[in-house]
């Protein structure tokens, strides 16, 4: 399979990348599995076939960074993160975060998942209709704060301070590369948000440094590595970083996957009925708890097959630092390589009738004959996503409380348009409506 040119777009690539990406998307899936995108004063490539992908991913991992865009616009207003950084700095962080994304460290979070769930649909009434995606966000809120920082931010100034840098700077980095000495409004605004954060972090901090007692959250973790470290690379502001980026990491990712998962269990009764029953079976009308997960395989089949239908994380992009080549593929060095999970978890050739919301794709059995790397929901390689067993512990309890109580249901006339801003998300929201069980 060799490299040909996609198809010049009426609008332009660029144009049409912004105008709807999932469209642009499509097309070139349609195109071929390894394509050239002339973009201005860049080159590009659209790969798509899990061959490639895993020599992006992992054989040639190291000559593959985060691209530029998104470096400049960290650097130029707090630094880096795990997200945006490569090379020893990673490293550390990686090593630094991996211990608090561990089987323990969610067992001892899994009580917040439980509580703040069945306090979410303790407050619903039969006959509510409410916005699906807002509501699991709130959820996904309260449940990250807690076990990140401690404390539950929902309805509070600092939680909307998170909420909205996080909005403005994934706007910043999904677009051109912009000064951040320029004094434009929104990086003005975005500064002041990031000011505000600074404070409750630094507070937050000083707190925890104070105190006598013994903190079980993410936070607490990253201050007892951060003295522990030898490098000098974990400061304060380091934490800062960390601590915020982990938080914009999960939070519109697993409340929106959440909420697409609750809509496609709506259009597709058989497959509600078989999962009702299996919460049934094992749960009934009792609170969850952690060991019962095991005893629920439908619920996770059907969390996977949302993620692959309608995944969240709809493109990812990585630059190469070197000329690269392998097989009959030679991409030059500074190319940009989109890799689309949405366009990935559609291939016919992989996921027959790829269209259609199938769970028993990922029945134990059935899913080992996937390829590694056709499916990427939480990315893959040594930059997979950390929290990725956090979100699927929590989601799965999330569901499960949630269906033990409501059968949620959209107006005959809804018609769900995925929209992609940095995340994907319903274009036109998503209301549900309440209906006890």
């Amino acid at each position: 399979m060799v490299i040909v040119t996609a198809k010049q777009p009426q609008l332009g690539h660029a144009r049409a990348m912004r105008q709807n990406m999932i469209e642009y998307l499509e097309a070139l899936a349609q195109q071929g599995d390894c394509l050239k995108i002339p973009l201005f004063m860049a080159r590009g490539y659209y790969l798509n076939h899990p061959d490639d992908i895993r020599q992006i991913l992992v054989v040639k991992a190291d000559c593959f960074h985060k691209p530029f865009p998104v470096k400049y616009a960290a650097k130029g207003l707090f630094g880096e993160n795990i997200f945006t950084t490569d090379g020893k700095l990673w490293e550390v962080l990686r090593q630094t975060l991996q211990p608090a994304f561990q089987s323990q460290q969610i067992k001892n979070h899994s009580q917040i998942m439980i509580q703040a769930s069945r306090e979410m649909v303790d407050r619903w009434e039969p006959g509510q209709t409410i916005e699906i995606c807002q509501a699991m966000m709130d959820l996904t809120m309260g449940i990250t704060t807690q076990a990140f920082f401690g404390v539950d931010l929902r309805g509070k100034a600092e939680g909307k301070v998170l909420v909205r840098f996080t909005e403005l700077f994934n706007e910043r980095i999904s677009g051109i590369p912009v000064p951040a000495w320029l004094p434009l409004p929104v990086t003005l605004e975005l500064k002041r948000y990031l000011n505000q954060g600074y404070k409750f972090f630094n507070s937050l901090i000083a707190e925890r440094r104070a105190a006598k007692g013994t903190y079980t959250d993410i936070l607490a973790m990253i201050l007892n590595a951060q003295a522990a470290d030898e490098t000098g690379l974990i400061t304060d502001q380091q934490v800062r970083n960390e601590v915020s980026n982990l938080f914009a990491a999960g939070y519109e990712v697993t409340g929106n996957s959440l909420a697409f998962t609750l809509y496609l269990i709506h259009k597709h009764p058989s497959v509600e009925a078989r999962l009702r029953a299996e919460i049934e079976q094992v749960i009934g009308n009792r609170p969850i708890t952690l060991d019962d997960l095991a005893q629920m395989p439908y619920l996770e089949c059907v969390l996977k097959e949302s993620m692959r239908l309608l995944p969240v994380n709809t493109v990812f992009a990585r630059q190469s630092t070197t000329n690269v080549a392998w097989a009959d593929r030679s991409i030059p060095k500074n190319s940009f390589i989109l890799i689309s999970p949405w366009t990935l978890h559609r291939r016919a050739d992989i996921f027959a009738d790829p269209l259609a919301f199938n769970p028993d794709r990922f029945e134990v059995k059935v899913r080992s004959q996937i390829p590694k790397f056709a499916y990427l929901p939480f990315g893959g390689g040594p930059r997979i996503c950390l929290g990725q067993a956090f979100a699927m512990t929590q989601m799965r309890i999330n569901l499960a409380t949630i269906l033990q109580q409501y059968r949620l249901t959209t107006a005959p006339d809804y018609q769900l348009v995925p929209y992609f801003s940095f995340n994907t998300r319903p274009k036109h929201g998503l209301p549900m409506q309440l209906e006890k069980v």
